[in-house]
Parts: structure tokens; C-alpha cells; sequence
């Protein structure tokens, strides 16, 4: 379970580094996958944690912001640093060590 859950969230880095680089011209198909794709990782990532109330928060302003059903239109350059910042913060989701009962 945690292979998947890591190879997932993994995925979504990938996917918004590559929205994030100027040179390539995506189609707004991917824009929209991208949105159902982070938004739905992040409330699922924000139910499953049990860590901390800041990072429940944090995932579910990354649930809202990416919301496809709703969207928020920002400038380009804006939704750049939101792609790297979530990326970022997925990548350490992913290889962050998994709490055990004993901790």
C-alpha cells in the first residue's frame, strides 16, 4: 500500500513540474487533468493524515485551489510557484517516514 500511495503521489510531482515549464505549450486538457488529479490526491492525502493540523490545512487549500469543478484563475507566473510548492511538498510527503503506533 505504501509503494502505491508513494508511486501517486510521485506522479503528481512529475505532473506539476512539467506544468511548470515555460517552453512547453500544453494542451488545456492537461491543465484540467492536472486540477482533478492534485485535487483529488490532496483530499485523499488530507483524510489519511493524522499528523499534524497543518498539514491537513495545507492539503485541503491544495484541494481547493486546484478544485476542476471550481476553478481559480490566477496568472501564469503565479500558478507556476503553486505547481513547484505542490510538487515540492508532495515529493516530501512521499518520502516521509511512516509513523508507527509506537511513536
Amino acid at each position: 500500500m505504501m509503494k502505491i500511495y508513494r508511486a501517486i503521489l510521485l506522479t503528481a510531482a512529475v505532473l506539476l513540474f512539467l506544468a511548470t515549464l515555460a517552453t512547453l505549450s500544453l494542451p488545456y486538457g492537461f491543465y484540467t487533468f492536472l486540477r482533478i488529479v492534485v485535487c483529488g490526491l490532496a483530499f485523499y492525502v488530507a483524510i489519511q493524515t493524522r499528523d499534524s493540523i497543518v498539514a491537513l490545512i495545507s492539503l485541503l487549500v491544495v484541494a481547493i485551489l486546484f478544485n476542476p469543478l471550481v476553478p481559480i484563475h490566477l496568472p501564469q507566473p503565479t500558478w507556476r510557484i503553486i505547481d513547484l510548492a505542490t510538487a515540492a511538498a508532495f515529493i516530501r510527503l512521499a518520502f516521509k517516514p511512516a509513523r508507527t503506533q509506537n511513536q
